[in-house]
């Protein structure tokens, strides 16, 4: 199951994290939870579902290489619980947290360091660890959702990305409508047959796997 962690940044934030983070792995199922309880406000009223990608999702790349992490989708979109169309644009505070962790023999450690990150489209908001992870909202563009952050290794090594979903998501016209959105990969090799082959000890669950990505750098 998950643990809970609250976080703030500029904006509240929440994690919620597989128990194989806590003994010193990876994958993050994290909330974006950014903003404060507002009194008189309604709980969340949606739940929605946004792709992720990385491209090219190769499992081994070189240092220099260029891998992209984007969200390119409509923010015209349909509420699991209900089938309903809604068109949820103005958000304020849409986003996620990307963690970047290296495997070492026996354990993981914050990688961001071993990359230049170049955010494309989006914006950049305060971490709570600048060493493994960074927080992003994304920019709407044409009626769409959009992110895309550029990764370049410049260090050898195993990784993994984590992506996290997103809670408390609210309009700027409307702070008191929330909605929770579940961001995973999507037409995305993620190469979880890596996590087997370096941590055989640890395990992935299937809520899990939406949100990794593994890969060498050589």
């Amino acid at each position: 199951m998950y643990l809970t962690y609250l976080l703030s940044m500029d904006i509240k934030k929440s994690y919620l994290l597989p128990i194989s983070l806590a003994i010193g792995i990876l994958t993050i199922f994290s909330k974006c939870t950014c903003t404060k309880e507002i009194l008189g406000c309604a709980n969340t009223v949606y739940n929605f579902k946004i792709p992720e990608t990385i491209n090219p999702d190769k499992d081994s790349v070189r240092i220099g290489d260029t891998l992209f992490l984007q969200v390119l989708a409509s923010s015209t979109v349909t509420d699991l619980q209900t089938g309903q169309t809604i068109d949820y644009s103005g958000t304020a505070n849409l986003g996620n947290v990307v963690t970047i962790l290296r495997f070492n023999a026996d354990s993981t450690a914050g990688a961001i360091n071993n990359f230049y990150l170049d955010i494309l489209s989006g914006l950049k908001v305060g971490s709570i660890d600048p060493t493994s992870e960074i927080e992003v909202t994304f920019v709407e563009k044409n009626g769409d959702y959009n992110f895309k952050l550029s990764i370049v290794p410049k260090d050898t090594g195993r990784y993994v990305i984590t992506i996290g979903d997103a809670a408390n998501v609210y309009r700027k016209d409307d702070k008191c409508t929330k909605a929770n959105f579940a961001i995973s990969f999507e037409q995305t090799n993620q190469h979880v047959y890596l996590l087997n082959k370096w941590r055989p000890d640890l395990l992935l669950d299937s809520n899990g796997q939406k949100h990794v990505y593994y890969f060498k750098v050589y």
